[in-house]
Parts: structure tokens; sequence; C-alpha cells
């Protein structure tokens, strides 16, 4: 072969390998970031961001249910901006501890007369939350560990789920957030989930979840995102909003305690 094709064949086979390095760099588990988000983190946009304000602020002042009140009609942004940081929280009429989604559900049953609240796992439900914490952006994370036994409990059984090593790998929260934590792990340095753990800074991250997924090209909600790595580590995955899943979040949610609201986040 002449020089000259060699040096084409050359340049093919980078520009090939540099197409598969970019690639692979956006890809978790066999999901690629589409060439839209791609696009839109080039320039800066959150496309959770969007979602928030178009499908969460719609729904935050649609009518809703038998009394055709939206959430706007009992509640002012900026007092619900306050309260959303103390989430998960205790709930005197069920004396549990629930999440800010168990509470968005509450409202339509309760106040709006809506006959099925939006599931958890809906995009409705999802789209609400993620407004709630869009609009508390800027205010700090302040969940309460201790007041009563209940929610002592909770906290409790919450770091218990946390350490609990499980499933087929044998592996817990606290195995790679804590004990593994500055290593890597499919080219993604393992964090601390609060400030700092054994001098390594931490992400503080229940302050930015809900988080829009790149490689799944949609918002995720913090128990959902559990569930993922749930499954990705074998182990049984937790039920959204059941006690051991809101104990969870009610834990990690305290490690950030004192962080500022920056949500939705931008996470891979």
């Amino acid at each position: 072969m002449k020089l000259k094709g060699k040096l084409l064949l050359f340049g093919a086979l980078v520009l090939a390998s540099a197409f598969s390095v970019n690639k692979a760099i956006s890809q978790e588990a066999g999901q690629a970031i589409s060439e839209e988000d791609l696009a839109l983190y080039k320039t800066g946009i959150n496309p959770g961001e969007v979602f928030a304000q178009e499908v969460g602020g719609k729904l935050f002042n649609t009518p809703m249910g038998k009394s055709n009140k939206s959430c706007a009609s009992c509640h002012s942004e900026e007092k619900l901006k306050k309260a959303v940081g103390t989430y998960p929280k205790y709930n005197e009429k069920l004396n549990a501890v629930i999440s800010l989604q168990q509470r968005i559900q509450m409202c339509q049953k309760l106040n709006q007369g809506v006959e099925n609240p939006f599931p958890l796992k809906s995009e409705e439900n999802t789209a609400l939350l993620t407004y709630l914490k869009y609009i508390a952006s800027g205010e700090k994370i302040n969940v309460d560990t201790s007041s009563n036994p209940v929610v002592k409990e909770y906290y409790d059984y919450g770091k218990y789920v946390f350490e609990l090593k499980r499933g087929k790998r044998n592996l817990s929260c606290q195995t790679c957030h804590e004990y593994a934590a500055g290593m890597v792990l499919r080219m993604q340095k393992l964090n601390p989930l609060g400030h700092e753990f054994n001098g390594i800074k931490g992400t503080t991250a229940a302050a930015h979840w809900p988080g829009y997924r790149m490689t799944q090209s949609k918002v995720v909600t913090i128990e959902q995102r559990f569930q993922q790595c749930m499954s990705q580590a074998g182990m049984k995955v937790l039920p959204l909003g059941s006690k051991e899943m809101v104990a969870l979040e009610l834990y990690v949610t305290s490690l950030a305690n004192g962080a500022t609201i920056e949500a939705p986040g931008l996470v891979r």
C-alpha cells in the first residue's frame, strides 16, 4: 500500500476511534446520550428545568378533581418552597414519615378530590415533584431526624437499609458511597452522598435530585435512582414509597442537611 493510502486509512481509523470514545463516554448500562441531549448539554441547557417549568408548572396550576382546585389554589410558591427541604417529613394523620411525592398524592386525594392520584412512578407525579424542587432552589435541606419516636425509627431504619449488604454481590449503599469513595466505577468517581466522608468531599446528592439523566433522556427521582442502583448491584429492588424506601430517602437526605437545593440536577 502506498504511503498516501496508508495515511488515509490511518485517518479513517482515528476518526472512527474518536467517535467510539465519544459515544462510550456517554454510555451507562448499554444506553447512550441522545444527540439532542448532548447538544443541550454543550450549550448549558438543562432539559430537566424545561420539564419542571413546562410540565410540572402546568400541572401545578391546573384545576383537578371534584373540588376543581389547582395546587396553586392553596399553596403560594413563596411559602411552599420553604417546606420542600423538610421532606421526607413526619405526617401526624398517618403517624408516619412520608416523602414529598406521597404528600402530593395526599393533597390530590384529600384536598382536590382526585379519585386516583398520580402514581409515584408516573411522569405527572415526577413533574410536580421536580417543579417543587425547582422553585425551592436556593433554599436549604433541613430534614428532621429525631423530634419524635416515629421520626427516629425511620431515620435509624434508613441508616440500616443504607448499610445492609444484600443481593448476589453482597453490596450495600455504604459499600460504594463510603468504603469505596474516591474510587472509579464505570468511568465515574464514587462519591459520598453527604458533605464528606473520611476527608473525601461529597455531593450532597439529595440537594440535586430529581435529576435529568442524559443516558435515559428523562428526569428521575431520588427513589427511582435508588432502584436503578439496587438493580445494577444485583439487589432486590425496593418498591417506591415503601417504608424501607422512604426511610432510605430520609437518611440520605439527612446527610445533605444544610446544603442548598439546586434541582433538577443534570447527571449522566
